[in-house]
């Protein structure tokens, strides 16, 4: 490992390793108390985005990850630092860093090694927040997955389905096993609504901008179409099934033939007519505005 490689790896989950958690997260940086200090108000700052901290108690000093680990370590030489880090097998926090995607093929087998929660890794979270979520609602759905394939190492986000892990980034979409995710109450009792969606980003988005502090009786990710003939079998412990799946050919012709036969589904994609799919329908009214 050189200084370039070592200070692509994430200052949030470096400080994360050696015990020290941050005060406040607020979506592009988080405030921590100085690690080089006792104080009563946080006042060292790393900005998610460029990976760099600032110390605005000892007039701005800030730098790298490898800047940091210098001060932190002051016998240290920079040979002692990269062996530091590399010691503590911490990950790149850019996907560009990862293994071109297109290596991955169908059929190879996926290894989960390492699972965390959202907003350790900048690039993950900068992967959701440029499709206009928060990582407050990602917490809730999501985590970190970092997985291998082939002897190489990649990481994105991951939502547990019922047979593994469905997994995204910003190059590549797959899964350790097809499977549906669900969240809420799965047994509907037979009063309940059931909202069902074509992906986790849908589902996220539909959470986010109805404003909702809690999971609405019960809420389904298919994660593939392939899965559809899975969620029927939920669908009679619901008085109504919400369907949400994508206005493109394949989602219309799906939605179609669920609703000819469950007479209790609705469609639901008229909410964001105009748009591919929920998500497009929030990516664009954020970029507008009407969401901050």
């Amino acid at each position: 490992m050189n200084c370039k490689q070592a200070n692509q790896i994430s200052i949030l989950e470096y400080l994360a390793a050696i015990g020290t958690q941050s005060a406040k997260n607020l979506g592009s940086y988080s405030i921590y108390f100085s690690p080089f200090r006792e104080e009563k108000t946080p006042s060292f700052k790393v900005d998610h985005r460029s990976n760099l901290w600032i110390d605005f108690g000892n007039d701005n000093e800030g730098g790298t990850l490898i800047d940091l680990v210098l001060k932190l370590n002051p016998a240290f030489s920079i040979e002692d630092a990269l062996n530091h880090l590399t010691q503590r097998n911490l990950e790149s926090f850019s996907f560009q860093q990862q293994d071109n995607h297109h290596d991955l093929k169908a059929g190879s087998k996926i290894h989960v090694y390492a699972v965390k929660p959202i907003g350790t890794n900048n690039a993950i979270s900068e992967y959701i927040e440029s499709r206009e979520l928060t990582l407050f609602v990602a917490r809730q759905f999501c985590k970190e997955v970092y997985f291998e394939v082939d002897g190489k190492k990649y990481f994105g986000v991951g939502i547990q389905n019922n047979n593994g892990w469905s997994l995204r980034n910003k190059y590549w979409k797959g899964c350790t096993g097809q499977g549906i995710s669900v969240f809420g109450d799965p047994k509907g009792n037979g009063n309940s609504t059931l909202a069902i969606f074509e992906g986790i980003f849908d589902l996220m988005s539909y959470f986010q901008r109805n404003n909702l502090q809690e999971i609405p009786s019960c809420l389904m990710s298919l994660n593939s179409l392939a899965n559809t003939k899975k969620a029927t079998s939920y669908f009679e412990q619901f008085k109504t099934v919400e369907l949400y799946l994508d206005r493109d050919d394949q989602g219309k012709k799906n939605t179609k033939e669920l609703l000819k036969e469950h007479s209790h589904c609705i469609d639901k994609s008229l909410d964001y007519t105009g748009y591919k799919d929920y998500n497009e329908m929030l990516i664009h009214e954020g970029r507008l505005g009407f969401l901050r």
